[in-house]
């Protein structure tokens, strides 16, 4: 199977640790997908064993030979707090699932999912579920899981973003194509949290989408596989207002520029460009200029081609530059400073120097900086940064999400104490309608605009016998992607925090509790 769509288009194949983690995933792939069959049942006994500790909501699971029930099927009232309403199926087509699950547990899930070898009819409560019962599920990382993870942790290495390695690890994701990424977004390029005026408002007076809830059917379905179409992925709202990302987009930039208090004539240092819709905004409304900073070179010709025509571009510079490589004369240049989302790129090992660096940047009295940060609770670090999931595998390499607290000691550390924390706020519970809101575009416009737009990308991988299967283990990724991080904002397993601080003595920031 191709890596070029399922994967990323930069592996740092140069490197001792890339050819030692792509050599130990051909083998252990080769082991899996081969699904020999005592293997796979021992896999599966030892899945379904632990399976039965499910105490809170029900999961059906479907194979060729059995049905399984988890928790099992009750004889007596359920309790007030067991979410009986949560309800989800999966069914299991290729032996290779039980052993993805067995020996690699929820990235084994991830994986199976991507190609095709299990099926769900509503991943969001799946995911519900899990978390619900997470305390008695944790055992499925087993020592087994543990060993067939650890080299791809070890091989991590090849994702620390040293400068070298951070144009390629933004590549990775951010230059699959630009038409692609349009194919989800709102007209203004925005891929980061809105802020909407309704939270859950996608969801009121709107057809529940949930696949039918089987019951003595199921064994019948496992025969007829269903096509991509078919497949029921959870509580999509049949009508949504078109414009509603596109306002709650633009609603979450005037919070950020009012949090920043830019100002006409401000001169604005922005880290992590995005297709220009933060700089393009930011001057029209305040009439400042900014020097915005990216790795991807898709995304530069976009944001530049987008600030022409808008007619800014007087006022905006887009620069493919590492923040760690600023020219000289910009120290102490710049009065504001902005980052959303892109802190997430930088790494546990860098965080003091890129705060350094922007302490170096902005002006020694009266500046005032803003980020947007994606964030993982304390509770949840220490087995984070120990473990590789299927968002560091599949979808942004070299990605690491801090918490709250070391993302405001590494600004003290970095800053050597320079900058004084104004305000933390937390935008997490928004990012899961966002998510739904990119999941329904993606979905209605993936045939039209996504497909030709990969194709016109990747021809030498569409060009092939097995092109549409490639297509399908990529579109499946990407749903999967929306619906995991979907629950973990609903549930605040993750969080999205915006950060905003100055220097001791700026009397003129005033108080900006309602920006």
């Amino acid at each position: 199977m191709s890596s070029q769509l399922l994967d990323t288009p930069s592996k740092h194949s140069w490197s001792v640790t890339g050819f030692a983690d792509r050599a130990w995933n051909a083998a252990s792939e080769r082991v899996i997908s081969l699904g020999w069959k005592p293997m796979a049942r021992l896999a599966e006994a030892g899945v379904v064993a632990l399976m039965q500790k499910t105490t809170k909501g029900h999961l059906r699971v479907l194979t060729y030979e059995h049905i399984y029930n988890f928790p099992a099927l009750r004889t007596t009232p359920a309790e007030e707090d067991d979410h009986s309403d949560l309800k989800a199926e999966l069914r299991v087509s290729n032996d290779a699932f039980w052993i993805r699950l067995f020996t690699m547990s929820d990235l084994g899930f991830a994986e199976a999912y991507m190609y095709g070898e299990v099926e769900c009819d509503d991943l969001v409560t799946l995911f519900e579920i899990f978390l619900l019962n997470r305390e008695s599920l944790s055992n499925l990382s087993s020592s087994v899981s543990y060993l067939f993870t650890l080299p791809q942790a070890l091989t991590n290495t090849r994702f620390l973003n040293t400068i070298s390695n951070s144009r390629s690890n933004i590549s990775a994701h951010y230059d699959i194509s630009n038409e692609m990424f349009s194919g989800f977004l709102s007209e203004d390029m925005t891929y980061s949290c809105a802020i909407f005026e309704d939270l859950d408002g996608d969801l009121k007076n709107s057809q529940d989408r949930r696949g039918a809830w089987s019951g003595g059917q199921g064994l019948e379905r496992i025969g007829n596989k269903p096509t991509s179409s078919d497949v029921k992925v959870s509580r999509i709202p049949d009508s949504i207002d078109p414009d509603s990302l596109y306002h709650a987009q633009i609603r979450k930039i005037h919070h950020i520029i009012a949090k920043a208090d830019i100002r006409p004539g401000h001169r604005v240092l922005e880290i992590g460009s995005g297709w220009g819709s933060f700089a393009i905004e930011a001057v029209r409304l305040t009439d400042c200029t900014v020097d915005t900073l990216t790795l991807s070179v898709h995304q530069q010709a976009l944001a530049q081609e987008r600030i022409r025509e808008a007619g800014l571009q007087d006022n905006i510079t887009v620069h493919l530059m590492d923040y760690r490589n600023m020219p000289s004369e910009w120290e102490g240049a710049f009065d504001r400073f902005v980052s959303i989302e892109m802190i997430e790129a930088v790494g546990k090992e860098f965080l003091e120097i890129y705060w350094g660096v922007v302490d170096w940047a902005l002006k020694k009295k009266e500046a005032i900086g803003v980020v947007q940060v994606i964030t993982i609770p304390e509770p949840r670090f220490d087995r984070y940064i120990r473990e590789t999931d299927f968002i560091r595998k599949w979808v942004f390499p070299g990605g690491f999400l801090p918490t709250v607290t070391l993302l405001l000691s590494s600004l003290n550390a970095g800053s050597k104490g320079q900058f004084i924390v104004d305000s933390v706020s937390n935008i997490g519970p928004h990012y899961a309608r966002t998510l739904r809101e990119w999941r329904r575009r993606f979905l209605a416009k993936f045939e039209n605009v996504i497909v030709p737009a990969l194709m016109k990308e990747y021809p030498e991988v569409m060009g092939g016998a097995r092109g549409r299967n490639e297509i399908e283990v990529f579109k499946r990724k990407w749903i999967y992607y929306y619906c995991y991080c979907e629950v973990g904002f609903t549930t605040r397993t993750l969080g999205d925090h915006i950060i905003t601080f100055t220097r001791e003595g700026n009397a003129t920031y005033g108080c900006n509790v309602y920006a």
